[in-house]
């Protein structure tokens, strides 16, 4: 029988992440390079070419025996699965794509880290691609090739929603809201903090993309601790490109990151983005120290009174999905 032509593994919308957004986009592009293709969504929404795994672990042990591609690209999230790509590549014969979304690993120490690139080094016919640039210049240094690629696809389709407020609208978009992540990767202390000091003059959209599994008790009790609750309005599971192009700037503070396409989307739209210099970021973007509360508010201010022409000029035309494509098109032999 003849091997179809891609296996995808990642979550796909909804909810809507950086991911999930990401491979959904893709398909537009997959489908005019007319490569035949197949989502295995982790998560539960399914059609023709999607198929729901429903995030039950026993699909690790289904993609060993299911049908052959030609190539299979991992979205990589969890820590297991560094030792999984190895044994994949043992199992199975297809060539092995892995896009690392974070710098996480940078982070890893002593055997934790040791056992990741041990595992990364002898997974076979791996193609790996890193959407941050330290983590190329890591890997690179410790002998195991990257291919550096911000997974960023230009959004092709927009419902504009329309905001309400008196007050100068910015936006900040989270995956999904814990103590784990709005403390130590989103940085949304900073983000309430920036909010309280200019609540008379700023309205947050604060924006989730997984409602299900985020802390709406704990997200409340942020609220109130900050006194912020008349200058926020909280959405979940919408689009990002809906609503950014009536608010002044994007907001991403991470402490932590990998790129940020959302500062890219925002830009791509006719939007400035303020972003925390914590890694690479998207070539127009406005820099703000790392968790630094005083130059964050200047940059503000900076944004606000400066030209939206000047604040883009250097933006650019991005097209890392082309790129993508062309590694899926090396990897099917086409």
């Amino acid at each position: 029988m003849k091997n179809k032509d891609l296996a995808i593994f990642g979550p796909y919308p909804p909810p809507l992440g950086g991911i999930s957004v990401h491979i959904n986009r893709l398909e537009y592009y997959l489908k005019k390079a007319e490569i035949d293709y197949r989502i295995y969504n982790h998560g539960f929404n399914k059609n023709k070419k999607v198929i729901a795994t429903k995030k039950k672990p026993i699909w690790y042990l289904k993609l060993l025996f299911i049908e052959k591609y030609k190539a299979f690209h991992f979205h990589q999230f969890f820590y297991f699965h560094f030792i999984y790509y190895w044994f994949f590549s043992l199992i199975r014969s297809e060539n092995l794509i892995v896009t690392i979304h974070s710098e996480r690993l940078l982070k890893y120490s002593g055997l934790k880290l040791k056992t990741a690139l041990f595992f990364l080094s002898k997974t076979k016919r791996l193609t790996l691609i890193s959407v941050s640039k330290n983590l190329k210049e890591f890997l690179d240094a410790k002998g195991i090739s990257t291919i550096y690629l911000p997974a960023y696809v230009p959004p092709n389709a927009i419902n504009e929603k329309t905001i309400k407020s008196d007050k100068e609208v910015f936006l900040f978009s989270v995956w999904k809201f814990n103590k784990k992540l709005a403390t130590e990767i989103y940085n949304v202390p900073l983000a309430f903090e920036f909010l309280k000091r200019n609540e008379s003059k700023f309205k947050m959209l604060f924006m989730i993309g997984n409602e299900q599994d985020s802390d709406k008790e704990l997200l409340k009790s942020m609220i109130d601790e900050y006194s912020v609750e008349n200058a926020i309005e909280v959405l979940y599971n919408e689009n990002l490109i809906d609503y950014i192009k009536q608010c002044k700037f994007l907001l991403r503070p991470n402490l932590s990151d990998g790129y940020g396409v959302s500062i890219q989307e925002a830009m791509d739209l006719g939007v400035p983005a303020i972003a925390s210099d914590v890694c690479e970021r998207p070539n127009g973007a406005v820099l703000f120290k790392n968790n630094d509360p005083q130059d964050l508010s200047k940059k503000a201010a900076y944004v606000l009174n400066t030209p939206k022409k000047q604040l883009l000029e250097n933006k650019e035309d991005l097209t890392y999905h082309d790129t993508l494509l062309d590694i899926y098109l090396e990897n099917l032999n086409k």
